[in-house]
């Protein structure tokens, strides 16, 4: 029961943050600040925060996860930091023959690059690595147990625009590729999945 009220607040939490994120981003669009940072800012550094959503698979079911980052951005040239994903729903689980529901949250560190930017346009690649827990409950259980521990790395392409000077929205998608699973008649490639990511990031 800890374990599901653990988890349950993360995502109450997370889908707070997110609400709250969007009016945010809404209203900081909305203003007439067509500042943005040129290619010959000063600055070397800034902190940012950036708060994504998107879909990718499990044992060939689509699930929905979403995405924190904190970190700083250098000369706008590349960004690193630290990052934490949940999936925000559960998925069946058919390799077992009883009913079994599975999702799991993982964190790591990050670093993306900034090969092209143009203006308010930058095309940028992330590339994340950490580990995590897949989580399962079976028929008749009240809790989400920790069954085992993974390690996870994912590589993506973004193409990011500069709203206003301090936030930016990106859209894109990569492949996530995880290690250490197999247990529940699942493996590493029952979550190895491609996926598609929708950004917001407020920078400094």
């Amino acid at each position: 029961m800890k374990r599901t009220a653990t988890k349950n607040s993360l995502k109450t939490a997370m889908a707070l943050v997110f609400a709250l994120a969007v009016s945010s981003f809404a209203e900081l669009a909305g203003m007439n600040d067509n500042t943005v940072a040129e290619s010959g800012d000063n600055s070397t550094m800034s902190a940012l925060v950036g708060l994504g959503g998107g879909n990718s698979m499990i044992a060939d079911d689509g699930v929905i996860f979403m995405t924190l980052r904190i970190g700083v951005d250098v000369k706008q040239l590349f960004a690193a930091g630290a990052w934490f994903t949940s999936t925000i729903e559960d998925v069946r689980n058919y390799n077992v023959d009883h009913k079994q529901m599975v999702n799991y949250n993982a964190f790591g560190g990050f670093v993306e690059l900034f090969p092209l930017r143009i203006d308010k346009f930058a095309i940028s690649v992330p590339i994340k690595i950490g580990g995590g827990a897949v989580n399962a409950m079976d028929k008749g259980e009240e809790a989400f147990e920790s069954e085992e521990y993974f390690f996870m790395a994912d590589m993506a392409a973004h193409f990011n625009y500069r709203l206003t000077k301090m936030l930016e929205v990106s859209i894109g998608g990569g492949y996530r590729m995880f290690a250490g699973i197999d247990k529940n008649n699942l493996e590493n490639m029952d979550f190895n999945t491609p996926f598609g990511e929708l950004r917001f990031t407020i920078k400094e």
